[in-house]
């Protein structure tokens, strides 16, 4: 039997030869995600709101040139600029639209000015109280075909922008199919990722695109993907990796699982003594009343703990090796892949900052299962509840983080 040093080898050496393509010349390898909204307000607030979406998104208000060079400089070559579509789908078709395309690419062209790479991200988000969200996008017809047109309209506005420093994704995190893509069932976002890839290809000819599968843009929904329907080799698939949850959500209180009730979590696993777990799980015990997860009992909340102590210590890289055997077994070299999301929670549920959770030590895990396996990574996010800084007003990198994801200056 093969070990599973001889098992990498063999899947490093199948790999296919590179094409040359523009999304094989964007090559993206350390990126950092952006901020959505510094405000955040419902969608009906943006559009009556006089000026708010002068600015769009809302944090070009406050960030220098200077500070997004600053990360370039850092050692950073991309950004993933995550764009709410929201504002423009309520506002459908016609010169306010417009508008806030227009904005979408002169942010990308700012970015790219401070000497980064863009991928423009159109990042849907749930919003279970609106119309607008990523539920309703994925899940109603007419929207469906309205977010289409919305995709094809920035498509052709980022169109002539330089292919190989210009990348543009496509939809943040589809939440359908999840059911589906863990039993085999029958999915609808295979068939609406050909008919938006279609759309936005036919307004953008030579622009790199990303995609990526169901399911909240996990491995297992990437897995699900067959890459020859979208028979387009000038496409970068992404994909996220938060596991283990219950330490990268510990106390994330906009989540319904059990992992809203733990707080103190820390990293690597086996940091969790018995004592510790029992002082861990007292406290989750005590938050039951403030969960309306039916399933939030005693019983799971011990399972949940115990599942996460027992994790083997190479399991933070479980989702990135099964993404690089989907690529070599469809025939696309990894750096055509893209871990587009990964990180862990800063702030808990108060808003009191974590200290002392080992999130260096994941987030350089995590970081380092995806160099070597030629995959590139972009980590969420700069600032906020995830944030890799010490002071959103400052914006600087915090000392450790910066060590942990191999930077070249901190």
């Amino acid at each position: 039997m093969l070990q599973p040093r001889a098992i990498l080898l063999c899947l490093v050496l199948a790999q296919p030869a590179m094409a040359d393509t523009a999304a094989d010349r964007f090559a993206p390898k350390r990126g950092l995600n952006f901020d959505i909204w510094n405000t955040w307000l419902s969608v009906e607030d943006m559009v009556t709101t006089p000026g708010f979406l002068d600015i769009y998104p809302d944090w070009r208000a406050i960030v220098p040139p200077k500070a997004i060079a600053g990360l370039s400089a850092m050692g950073f070559d991309f950004v993933r600029l995550p764009m709410d579509p929201a504002p423009l789908l309520r506002l459908g078709p016609g010169p306010a639209q417009d508008a806030l395309i227009d904005q979408i690419a002169e942010t990308a062209l700012m970015v790219q000015a401070a000497g980064l790479k863009t991928i423009v991200d159109l990042h849907s988000i749930p919003r279970p109280d609106e119309a607008w969200g990523t539920d309703s996008v994925v899940g109603d017809t007419a929207l469906f075909a309205a977010y289409i047109a919305l995709t094809a309209n920035v498509a052709a506005r980022l169109n002539g922008m330089d292919p190989d420093r210009t990348a543009l994704e496509l939809l943040n995190e589809p939440t359908s199919d999840c059911d589906s893509v863990w039993s085999g069932g029958p999915m609808t976002w295979p068939d609406q990722l050909i008919r938006l890839h279609r759309a936005a290809r036919k307004a953008a000819p030579d622009l790199p695109l990303v995609l990526s599968g169901a399911c909240w843009g996990g491995v297992d929904g990437l897995k699900a993907i067959d890459p020859a329907a979208i028979a387009d080799n000038n496409v970068l698939w992404s994909f996220h990796s938060y596991e283990p949850f219950l330490f990268t959500h510990q106390g994330a209180s906009w989540t319904t699982g059990l992992n809203a009730l733990f707080t103190g979590i820390t990293y690597p696993p086996t940091t969790i003594d018995d004592a510790t777990a029992a002082r861990l799980l007292s406290q989750a015990e005590g938050r039951l009343g403030t969960s309306t997860n039916k399933d939030a009992t005693p019983a799971a909340l011990a399972q949940a703990l115990q599942n996460y102590r027992d994790r083997p210590p190479d399991d933070v890289g479980t989702e990135i090796r099964a993404a690089a055997v989907w690529a070599d077994q469809h025939g696309i070299p990894r750096g055509r892949l893209i871990l587009g999301e990964f990180g862990a929670i800063r702030d808990d549920m108060t808003g009191s900052r974590l200290t002392g959770t080992g999130r260096a030590a994941f987030l350089k895990d995590k970081r380092t299962a995806a160099e070597a396996l030629g995959i590139g990574w972009a980590v969420w996010g700069w600032t906020g509840a995830f944030g890799i800084t010490d002071d959103d007003t400052t914006r600087a990198i915090a000392p450790d983080i910066c060590v942990a994801l191999g930077l070249l200056q901190c």
